[in-house]
């Protein structure tokens, strides 16, 4: 009898996990990272608000890390790296994506990224996961906006070499203020792109 012909009446597969309840769990982590940061989450918390048992939420994910990079990817990609925001202006685009209503606007946005800050210097695999699902798809965006405001005469074509790094400014300047702990609203974006990026491609904030 070969290995793959043994027996298997003795093994125990256990009850299969039920995952319905998946995607409130994964919610209610988001809604704890934005109250506190992740070194305070805790999945006695998660259970306790979405009104699991620990050993369920225990059997799914092992670590606290795991489910928070489970959480992380449940949010998917910014709508935007779909579907560019098209208004006919510049600053307008970009004010666009600030203002998505992605992860519950931009408040809540940032204060789960704010949540997840220290995450990424304690987990590489936390801050793999927020680099390439959260931060290159932003900057992506921005440099098909800058490119498409360059190819539609918005942009002088003389800025074209600078959008590569111009791309990745708003993405840096948020994940450096965040990581120091300061606010990252609305008024900070504003003000990045009006006083930064604008300026920088030679054209007015209007």
């Amino acid at each position: 009898m070969t290995s793959s012909e043994a027996p298997t009446a003795g093994r125990r597969t256990g009850r299969p996990y039920d995952n319905s309840g998946d995607a409130d769990i994964l919610a209610s982590a988001l809604d704890l990272l934005a109250e506190r940061d992740y070194e305070r989450l805790t999945l006695d918390e998660v259970a306790a608000r979405t009104g699991k048992a620990k050993t369920t939420l225990y059997r799914r994910w092992a670590t606290k890390e795991d489910l928070v990079l489970a959480a992380v990817r449940s949010a998917g990609r910014p709508p935007e790296a779909e579907a560019l925001p098209d208004t006919g202006s510049l600053r307008a685009d970009l004010l666009a994506v600030i203002d998505s209503p992605w992860l519950g606007g931009t408040e809540r946005r940032q204060a789960i990224f704010q949540g997840l800050a220290s995450a990424t210097r304690s987990s590489v695999r936390l801050a793999d996961a927020i680099r390439s699902d959260v931060t290159d798809p932003y900057v992506d965006v921005y440099r098909r906006l800058l490119d498409r405001a360059v190819a539609g005469g918005e942009v002088a074509a003389t800025a074209a070499p600078r959008i590569p790094v111009l791309a990745e400014v708003i993405p840096a300047m948020s994940s450096h203020r965040l990581g120091s702990g300061g606010p990252a609203g609305r008024d900070f974006f504003v003000s990045v792109i009006d006083d930064v990026v604008l300026p920088a491609l030679g054209v007015a904030a209007t």
